[in-house]
């Protein structure tokens, strides 16, 4: 899997909405509806969206909050999954979001990474689309993180 050898283009994301969100995914990737908008007591919005192609499916997590700031949200994001996380290793970090490894509770290492989209209304949170059969290995979520993160 080398993320290099892809051929990538800027794919807008939930374009049905009135501010939606340019993300880098590979060429032929298709959206797929994820969680249904829920309110939460009337403050904010929560609900996702999938995208997917051959060896690389994310998950992109809508937030509707305006005026929030991407390093407070990275940071959030951060500290959230050392909490959560029996183990856990910062591999990489970047301005927009890390990637990391984390020891699931069977004890079997698992990779990911978190990327922040701040737009006008609300912020959008890309991680790996988990898995149904498993954790996800680090050359899976290297492939997908390299993706998102070109430069084109």
């Amino acid at each position: 899997m080398d993320a290099e050898k892809i051929e990538v283009h800027k794919f807008l994301l939930d374009s049905e909405s009135k501010d939606s969100i340019e993300i880098v995914v590979p060429k032929g990737a298709v959206e797929f509806p994820g969680a249904q908008p829920e309110d939460m007591l009337g403050l904010y919005t929560i609900y996702s969206k999938k995208v997917r192609l051959e060896d690389f499916a994310i998950e992109v997590e809508f937030i509707t909050l305006s005026g929030v700031e991407q390093d407070d949200i990275v940071q959030e994001k951060l500290e959230e999954i050392k909490i959560e996380s029996e183990s856990f290793r910062l591999i990489k970090q970047q301005r927009d979001g890390f990637f990391f490894e984390s020891k699931e509770i069977n004890g079997d290492l698992n990779y990911s990474f978190i990327k922040i989209i701040v737009a006008k209304t609300k912020y959008a949170v890309v991680f790996p689309e988990p898995k149904p059969d498993g954790n996800t290995s680090m050359e899976e979520a290297k492939f997908m993180y390299d993706i998102i993160n070109k430069q084109i």
